[in-house]
């Protein structure tokens, strides 16, 4: 048999079976006649014609050959796909996780000892390693098209502050010890004060710009001031806790009508009686006792018991409790929401708003006429004019800033006013008699013992919808 007519005959008799995206080739051979052998030349020249001309296993070919493998699918001629490069990445030699969350035990109520493994670092420490991306490698198809890769992607470098780079930016060192913390993508390792003993008479005050951690107790009369988050995992007792960031009080606090408690981020806490509370975000307890409790967005006091017995309690957004008041019907009052003085202190920042506007447009028209004198009088300026020119222009300066801080104070009670169309109050199991509501400056008064409740304002009064 000549080899055009094997060819032929293999052709009619054997399937090349190509794969759609055309990277894999299965040869199935049926016997060739009697007296005659394949060759793997003509096996070649099948693959070649059928449109393969790259990634044939040319000793797979010869293999079936010699074994006679007939009637069976084999794999003769394989691709190369392509392989992207891998993008940088960073890995991490600290625990990054910021938003660290309290334990909820058995009973409903919280542990928030879990909120105060703090991540520290010391000197010179290896925080963060750089791995940089790779480049793709380009592959083919058995048509023999070439297949592109794409090269990895390079991370930016880290901001932050507290530490540096190795020069070849693969490795982050901590050039302070301290406590470390990433967000936003940020890394900031900041001062930390470790206090072992208690805060009382014999340590006096408090003042650090970072963060501070309380071993021990914090006893009447002190008080301590922190750039950054106050922890705290002793007792607390009638003291002033004033921090920039977070408050997180392990065992609570008993104010004794003297504790204040204020700050920026958010206020943790196993209970609180007899105290002053004010937080720029959430307030989270297990029992709230007579006191006065401001936030800038919401109250949870969790629970079994999760009580808010007495004070006054407001949330900018959302006001949450297991249990208001008690059988003796105490007086409670909650208010969820925006309130008057919100109301009031915007429109007076509006009416300085329009003043500063106004002087300002005196002040830039004095500046006009300063500026066409000097270009009258040329070299000859009096002194005079250069003095009334100078404060004219230290004046708006003055202005631009008072204008700049007047906005950024009407945003923040812009910001709270939209937080508020949201404000509702929850009740998880019973409020009793005695407890006063107000959403958004509508008012309702619990006359009679109600349970698994939520109050939400709609058309101008509180209205009560079943959990």
């Amino acid at each position: 048999m000549k080899n055009t007519e094997l060819v032929e005959w293999i052709e009619k008799g054997s399937k090349i079976l190509i794969s759609e995206d055309w990277m894999t080739a299965e040869l199935y051979l049926c016997p060739p006649p009697e007296n005659v052998d394949y060759g793997s030349d003509i096996i070649l020249q099948i693959l070649t014609k059928s449109g393969i001309r790259r990634g044939i296993r040319e000793e797979r070919v010869r293999k079936m050959i010699e074994e006679k493998t007939y009637y069976t699918k084999c794999l003769v001629a394989v691709g190369e796909p392509a392989k992207d490069g891998a993008d940088g990445h960073f890995d991490f030699l600290f625990d990054t996780e910021t938003n660290k969350k309290p334990k909820i035990l058995p009973d409903g109520s919280v542990d928030y000892r879990t909120m105060t493994n703090i991540p520290t670092v010391k000197e010179g420490a290896i925080i963060a390693r750089y791995t940089p991306s790779t480049r793709g490698k380009s592959g083919y198809d058995l048509s023999g098209k070439e297949l592109t890769a794409k090269d990895g992607r390079e991370l930016p470098e880290i901001k932050g502050k507290g530490f540096c780079t190795t020069e070849d930016k693969r490795a982050y060192m901590a050039t302070i010890s301290g406590r470390i913390e990433m967000e936003n993508g940020r890394i900031t390792i900041r001062n930390f004060l470790d206090v072992k003993e208690d805060v009382d008479v014999l340590t006096g005050d408090i003042e650090f710009d970072g963060d501070v951690l309380v071993h021990g107790n914090v006893t009447s009369g002190r008080r301590i001031r922190a750039g950054g988050t106050i922890t705290v995992q002793g007792v607390v007792e009638g003291c002033e806790l004033y921090a920039g960031k977070d408050i997180v009080l392990t065992c609570g606090m008993q104010g004794g009508g003297k504790g204040v408690v204020s700050c920026k981020g958010s206020v943790s806490g196993k209970f609180f009686e007899q105290t002053r509370i004010t937080a720029g975000k959430n307030v989270n307890a297990n029992s709230v006792l007579s006191c006065i409790v401001e936030a800038g967005e919401d109250i949870v006091v969790a629970g079994r018991h999760g009580v808010i017995l007495g004070g006054i309690v407001y949330a900018g957004r959302t006001l949450e409790a297991t249990t208001v008041g008690n059988v003796a019907e105490v007086q409670s009052e909650l208010i969820a929401g925006k309130s008057d003085e919100i109301e009031r202190n915007l429109q007076k920042l509006e009416v300085e708003y329009k003043e500063l506007q106004e002087q300002m447009e005196k002040t830039r028209h004095v500046l006009e006429l300063l500026q066409m004198r000097k270009e009258k009088e040329q070299e000859s300026e009096s002194t005079l004019s250069q003095e009334r020119r100078m404060q004219a222009t230290r004046f708006k300066i003055s202005l631009d800033s008072k204008m700049n801080e007047n906005m950024q104070k009407r945003q923040k009670l812009l910001d709270k006013i939209e937080l508020a169309q949201d404000a509702k109050i929850i009740i998880r199991q019973c409020a009793y008699r005695g407890t006063r509501v107000s959403i958004n400056g509508a008012q309702y008064q619990f006359k009679e013992i109600l349970n698994g409740v939520t109050l939400k304002k709609k058309e101008n009064e509180v209205r009560l919808y079943s959990n």
